[in-house]
């Protein structure tokens, strides 16, 4: 059901009493109670009009005497009828009210008429935001509880760093904003991972007050220490395409067993990767992908990890280098934290949107500069399955009720936040004034109508669009890089003719045999592989992709399905989006990391709708697979639905 446009004064408990036979006692009963049974029992013989025609007819009932409605519900009662014109108040989004609200009578004005506005009063009083905060400037603004605790935590204590957990919808950058607020004399580093988050800050904040830049850009920065040309050159070098080819040629990288110089360039790209996530000072044979360690042998793993080794110098050498290599902001970041420069002393507070995607090298960076640190992030959100806690001297505090999802989502979150391994903290509170609608579709098609539908990857994506062309529903890819086309085409090529794939998804892999060891437990893999060879080796890719218009996504209710990963759209909210299966997905969930990296990608994506949500019908039998996991190895393969 809707959210009612009206409501009876009629309790829930007294409707539900009276359901199963209770009779009304007629004398103890207000009028206005008399009243609302005797509208309920007459609903079904009313005509269906507008929802305030509707409600007229009710106020117009009102205006008779008590002893006559008393004595026409004691003449008319019928157990059969009321629970008819239950169901009719439901289906025409007339509601009832909880005893307390009935006792208060705020329905009712002074002069004793009926209240035309108590809906929008009612379903105010429900909402998460009605506390009242006034800003130095005198301008008083409203705040849910959690939201007005943390400001005036952070209002009490200016000089102490404090690390905010806050659920996905907890009105973060609202908060972001009360806090900025709070500091007009202070000088602020505002730090966040894109530049699209830093547009509102720095069209509200003068740069004198709030210096608001990207980890990259203050990486970049301090390691040029004052150098301009340096900076300038180290700034171009981050927007350096990636070439695995070039790569291996510029750094002189060899050959590996059977990989080709190319292949071995990829695989030390994503050795590097993991190095600088993680707080170790050199790069050792622990970070090399653990979906690749089996297919080297001792002695390649040593290569591998001595190869990575000298392409990350030459990629963070300040020599001047005629055809530099590129090098990406974590790679700054990291560079940053092992050179141990800090923050500069001429900032007071440093502040950081989307905290729980700090790595350990920006978290150490952050925990050992001399600034007041606030952060601001949501550790069930980190997709990578390695959020990274800052020094417990840091103060804590949370941020647990939702301003955007309505209590229809609880049930489907709070077991995901239950199970994720080593943290505590507040369970998942929907804003009761909030409508969400929890809707199934058949996993194995479409939602009935167009929704913006999450996936896990590229191969939930290709999964999608081998429906798509079967069922031409129109569907278009969010892909804002232009390189999802590319992987299609790659891995027809490496499917057909072994043909090194490009694409960062794929380029690791020797051979179409490997990927597939390490993707069997995929069902959206083995139905693309499936196609590949029935269609795609025949047909070819082309025809396939549609690229989306970021329009198309603007309201959220998009004309035609949209597919994006869910990556890719962590920033956004949708009033009308699907779950997509492969969310559901999984190798083997004993170790920590990828069953938190699991629950995070589930918990981000349900965590994006503002409105309705699709989940697929196997959504119970999946979950619960999921939640039994910790203990299990990867699901047989006889357990795989293919459908294809």
């Amino acid at each position: 059901m809707m959210k009612p446009r009206w409501y009876l004064p009629l309790s829930e408990n007294l409707s539900a009493a009276l359901s199963i036979g209770t009779a009304p006692d007629v004398v103890r009963l207000s009028r206005y109670e008399v009243a609302a049974i005797l509208y309920v029992l007459q609903l079904p013989k009313l005509p269906v009009r507008s929802p305030l025609e509707m409600e007229r007819v009710f106020a117009n009932l009102l205006t008779h005497h008590s002893d006559k409605l008393r004595s026409a519900l004691a003449g008319a009662y019928s157990q059969v009828d009321f629970e008819a014109g239950l169901l009719q108040a439901s289906a025409v989004e007339i509601g009832l009210m909880d005893k307390e609200s009935v006792a208060r009578r705020q329905y009712i004005h002074p002069e004793g008429t009926w209240n035309f506005d108590y809906a929008k009063q009612h379903t105010a009083s429900l909402g998460a935001i009605k506390h009242e905060h006034v800003r130095l400037s005198g301008l008083v603004v409203k705040l849910s509880d959690h939201q007005l605790r943390l400001v005036q935590n952070i209002r009490a204590n200016m000089e102490d760093s404090i690390d905010a957990q806050a659920h996905a919808g907890t009105g973060k950058s609202f908060v972001l904003n009360e806090i900025l607020a709070l500091m007009p004399e202070r000088r602020i580093l505002f730090l966040a991972d894109v530049e699209p988050k830093l547009k509102p800050i720095r069209a509200r904040f003068s740069e004198d007050q709030v210096w608001a830049v990207t980890f990259r850009w203050i990486a970049t920065r301090l390691l040029a220490g004052g150098n301009r040309a340096l900076e300038k050159k180290l700034d171009a070098i981050s927007r350096l395409p990636l070439s695995y080819s070039a790569l291996a040629e510029k750094a002189g990288i060899n050959p590996i067993g059977n990989r080709n110089a190319a292949r071995v360039a990829a695989l030390c790209w994503s050795v590097i990767a993991k190095f600088c996530f993680s707080n170790d000072a050199r790069i050792t044979l622990s970070h090399i992908p653990s979906d690749q360690v089996r297919w080297l042998s001792t002695s390649e793993q040593k290569i591998v990890a001595a190869a990575a080794g000298k392409l990350w110098f030459k990629m963070t050498s300040f020599e001047e280098e005629a055809d530099p290599l590129p090098v990406r902001g974590y790679h700054r970041v990291k560079q940053l934290a092992l050179s141990r420069l800090h923050l500069p002393e001429s900032i007071d507070t440093v502040i950081v949107d989307e905290g729980h995607d700090l790595s350990g090298p920006m978290v150490d960076i952050l925990d050992r500069s001399p600034q007041t640190v606030i952060t601001l992030g949501d550790q069930f959100q980190n997709l990578q399955g390695r959020y990274m806690p800052h020094n417990a001297r840091i103060r804590h505090r949370e941020m647990a009720i939702s301003l955007r999802a309505g209590p229809a989502l609880v049930d489907y979150i709070n077991p995901l936040l239950a199970e994720f391994p080593d943290v505590s903290a507040l369970p998942f509170v929907a804003d009761k004034a909030k409508d969400t609608v929890v809707a199934e579709y058949r996993a194995d098609s479409f939602p009935p109508e167009p929704s913006v539908v999450l996936v896990a990857d590229e191969w939930g994506i290709f999964d999608w669009l081998i429906r798509n062309r079967d069922l031409s529903k129109g569907a278009a890819v969010i892909d804002w890089t232009n390189q999802f086309e590319p992987f299609l085409e790659g891995c027809l090529d490496f499917y057909m003719h072994d043909k090194r794939p490009s694409h960062g998804a794929i380029a690791r892999f020797r051979s179409w045999e490997q990927l597939h060891a390490e993707m069997r437990w995929n069902d959206a893999f083995l139905r693309v592989e499936q196609w590949l060879e029935v269609v795609g080796t025949k047909f070819g890719v082309s025809g396939l992709y549609q690229c989306a218009k970021l329009a198309e996504l603007a309201d959220g209710k998009p004309s035609r399905p949209l597919l994006a990963t869910v990556f890719t759209v962590k920033n956004y909210e949708f009033p009308r989006m699907a779950v997509s299966e492969d969310l559901y997905y999984f190798a083997d969930l004993r170790s920590k990391t990828e069953l938190s990296k699991k629950l995070a990608l589930l918990y981000t994506a349900i965590t994006r709708s503002s409105g309705k949500i699709y989940f697929p019908d196997t959504h119970q039998e999946r979950i619960a697979t999921i939640l039994s996991a910790k203990s299990l190895k990867a699901r047989p393969l006889s357990l795989l639905h293919l459908n294809v």
